[in-house]
């Protein structure tokens, strides 16, 4: 009889531990929410940093479409994803969406690895993507930009002053990595990308002798700057999954992501 007893305390125990096994296998099946954000290559890299955190705990599945501020805004409006990413203050003639600043974020100007230049003035740089004039005392003669739907241009131009467009012997590309690209072994170019973005194949110089640094853009002395934003639409509210990831990357529990991707916190 005690054999018997034992042995259905042994089948019990057998029978929970199944119960266990098949509610969490039931849980890992279970659908995962979908979230969608589209916009800025400039932002894209701290999105997929801030995803990747956030889809560890939670069960949903975030695809980040990256284009430009412009496509993204436009995704927003209509209604094509849960919100969007702009490298740029959003304009007045953009209706119906509004934005919340995630983080600060420099805009670097750089060069090949190789070329020997340290230092260019900003009145120069004006010059030279306005007007093809080659940067003195530089072998710079020519300059790499963004589209117009670009975020990071549409910041450049306008902390330039830049109003009439750029000049023939500027190439205009779609995305931050087509830019690193293009400079990559160029000692006669120089270009603009995201802080963020900045890695070994080319190199950030100074502007009026100021370094482009976190410590710089944090107390605005280097003077290329600008907010990357998060894009909502005013009229649909976003589903519960993607309120809760931008619950989580406006949170300060984000922040140790945003500062470890090469970014200004702003919280």
């Amino acid at each position: 009889m005690k054999n018997l007893k034992h042995l259905e305390k042994i089948a019990a125990g057998v029978l929970c531990m199944a119960a266990a096994c098949a509610s969490a296998s039931a849980f890992g099946r279970a659908k995962k929410e979908r979230i969608t954000v589209s916009g800025s290559s400039s932002v894209t890299p701290v999105m997929e940093k801030l995803a990747a955190e956030y889809e560890k705990t939670h069960n949903v599945r975030i695809t980040i479409h990256m284009s430009s501020s412009g496509a993204g805004i436009s995704d927003v409006q209509n209604g094509l994803n849960d919100f969007g990413m702009s490298s740029r203050e959003l304009k007045e003639s953009e209706a119906g969406v509004f934005g919340s600043v995630l983080c600060m974020d420099g805009i670097a100007l750089v060069v090949g690895s190789g070329c020997p230049v340290t230092d260019v003035k900003k009145d120069d740089v004006k010059r030279l993507f306005e007007a093809g004039t080659a940067i003195p005392g530089t072998p710079i003669t020519a300059g790499v930009g963004r589209d117009a739907s670009s975020g990071t241009r549409t910041a450049f131009d306008e902390l330039l002053g830049i109003k009439d467009g750029y000049a023939a012997s500027v190439a205009t590309l779609a995305e931050t990595g087509n830019v690193i690209e293009a400079l990559q072994g160029s000692a006669n170019s120089i270009g603009y990308i995201s802080y963020g973005s900045l890695h070994g194949s080319v190199k950030a110089v100074r502007l009026d002798g100021i370094e482009c640094t976190a410590e710089t853009i944090t107390d605005r002395t280097y003077t290329l700057q600008r907010p990357f934003i998060i894009v909502q639409n005013k009229q649909k509210p976003m589903s519960k999954a993607a309120q809760g990831f931008f619950d989580y990357i406006m949170s300060g529990e984000a922040q140790a992501v945003i500062a470890g991707a090469g970014y200004i916190t702003v919280r």
